[in-house]
């Protein structure tokens, strides 16, 4: 999808509309030749895009550090963003605020004819890796996620899972009287219902 997004940013900026075009990815794809090849005609040609990478510290059954160089060597993944002269900003992902403010300067700097920016957004996935390909029947993922069932580290799992960014929102949103606890509960009802139906 990397590529498609700058043809989709090309079409944005030739209507000029003021449209941005987003791009999620996992960490993963910055590995990839489309990759370094989208980010370079994106800068250069100064797409509306913002690329956004979703780093969650493991490549399938491998930690981001295994086939990294920048993660090898302590360096923020958005540092991949030098080599095409635009910025690269890591954020928390699990922060809403943060990414809001972050992505709105991407979107205000695209909009301005700036160009396009790398957002590195720090999450860990709480499911397991879900793309490998069974027979019908057979589950679309592995049973545990891979800190537990390749690396032996239950802690760092569980650690994400109480620092689960749903309901660590949903709690400062009441704690700041911005929501109540029953207006809070009854969004997620309602959420729910309409995953149901879906």
């Amino acid at each position: 999808g990397i590529p498609h997004a700058a043809g989709a940013a090309w079409a944005a900026q030739i209507r000029r509309k003021g449209e941005v075009v987003f791009c999620f990815f996992g960490d993963g794809a910055s590995k990839q030749g489309a990759f370094y090849e989208t980010l370079n005609i994106a800068s250069l040609w100064k797409l509306p895009a913002i690329f956004v990478m979703e780093n969650n510290g493991y490549n399938v059954v491998t930690t981001t550090a295994q086939e990294d160089a920048n993660a090898a060597n302590g360096e923020p993944l958005s540092t991949k963003a030098k080599a095409f002269s635009m910025p690269g900003v890591t954020v928390d992902g699990t922060d809403p605020l943060a990414v809001y403010a972050t992505v709105g300067a991407a979107v205000e700097r695209a909009r301005s004819g700036a160009g396009p920016t790398l957002v590195e957004s720090k999450v860990y996935r709480l499911s397991a890796h879900g793309n490998i390909i069974a027979p019908p029947g057979v589950p679309l993922h592995y049973p545990e996620h891979e800190a537990i069932t390749v690396f032996g580290n239950r802690a760092e799992y569980e650690a994400a899972l109480r620092g689960d960014p749903v309901p660590r929102f949903r709690g400062s949103l009441v704690q700041s009287g911005v929501l109540s606890g029953a207006k809070a509960d009854q969004l997620a009802a309602q959420a729910a219902s309409e995953m149901d139906a879906a």
